[in-house]
């Protein structure tokens, strides 16, 4: 199921007829539970999962500001609201997900259980509701991880989105911003004069085991007519993710770990930038300039100190202009 298709049967919803109760229109034929896509009386978009009459669920109602769960006990069906049309997209997204984890399932019980599952999982992501204030220095490394992350995505394979997904790991105040099976990268974001990067404590750059460990410095300037936001940035991941079948849920968790949705982040969009170039560095290699766990006494701990980046060209693996 694509979401070229989700939305032409959207379409096809949107002009039946009008009737009391639900336009209804099953969601695919591949899919063994019986889904709907639906439009109640009052034009809300629902995601509706009957079940035989010999399945029972036990739910009580869940009514939040953007989306809401419920059982029609009489018709045996469960129902999956959208109250806000600001949340269309997302709402494409979280039937997408579900659609590709339930639509093999036999059993109803299971089925039923999963879609719930969903729910509680994609609830936190329909608001638009800051938790948290970013500073100018967050946003900044925000933007630089974002930026990263979209360019991994589109140099790869269709069949690896899922795992570049995984593989960023900056939101989660991990020791490094992603994290592979074969080496780490640490990413750095710095405006385009100056010329250090602080690293924030003595793991930063401490090889984890036989792994490589690269060093990436994105330089940027504020450039609020022609640059992009975080925002920008997740809408771009976010295209990406909805035409080549990724799982968007690994995205917005963990945006959420920063106090943040694709709507909040909104907030931000007077903070826009312009990367100049980025520069990657080997910083396992002999003689990189470092202060780590393995390097430092042991009774030192909670270091942080400023790197130069002009004495980094002999470690240099790659530069890119933008």
């Amino acid at each position: 199921m694509s979401l070229l298709n989700l939305n032409s049967k959207w379409e096809n919803v949107l002009h039946f007829e009008n009737k009391k109760g639900y336009k209804a229109l099953r969601i695919s034929s591949e899919c063994i539970p019986d889904l709907f896509l639906a439009i109640n009386i009052d034009g809300y978009r629902c995601l509706l999962l009957f079940l035989p009459d010999d399945v029972d669920v036990n739910i009580t109602g869940i009514d939040k500001e953007k989306l809401s769960l419920s059982y029609l006990k009489n018709k045996h069906v469960i129902v999956i609201k959208l109250n806000d049309v600001d949340f269309i997209d997302l709402f494409n997204d979280l039937i997408l997900s579900l659609y590709s984890k339930i639509k093999d399932i036999n059993d109803a019980d299971e089925s039923s259980k999963e879609l719930i599952y969903s729910f509680y999982k994609w609830a936190d992501f329909f608001e638009d509701k800051l938790n948290t204030k970013l500073s100018i220095e967050e946003i900044k490394g925000l933007f630089g991880e974002l930026f990263v992350l979209n360019e991994l995505l589109n140099d790869s394979n269709s069949d690896r989105i899922n795992s570049i997904l995984k593989s960023w790991k900056g939101p989660y105040d991990t020791t490094n911003d992603f994290v592979f099976e074969t080496k780490n990268i640490e990413v750095k974001t710095k405006d385009e004069s100056k010329q250090i990067v602080k690293i924030s404590s003595e793991f930063q750059l401490e090889q984890e085991f036989d792994k490589g460990l690269e060093l990436l410095i994105v330089s940027v300037k504020v450039d609020l007519i022609n640059g992009e936001s975080i925002h920008d940035l997740l809408n771009k991941i976010v295209k990406y993710l909805r035409i080549n079948s990724g799982d968007a849920l690994i995205l917005y968790k963990a945006i959420n770990q920063k106090g943040l949705t694709v709507e909040s982040v909104k907030q931000y969009n007077n903070h826009k930038f312009i990367v100049v170039e980025t520069k990657l560095y080997d910083s396992n290699k002999d003689g990189f300039p470092k202060l780590s766990k393995s390097n430092i006494p042991q009774e030192i701990t909670g270091l942080q100190y400023r790197l130069r980046i002009t004495t980094l060209s002999p470690f240099l693996i790659i530069e890119k202009k933008y």
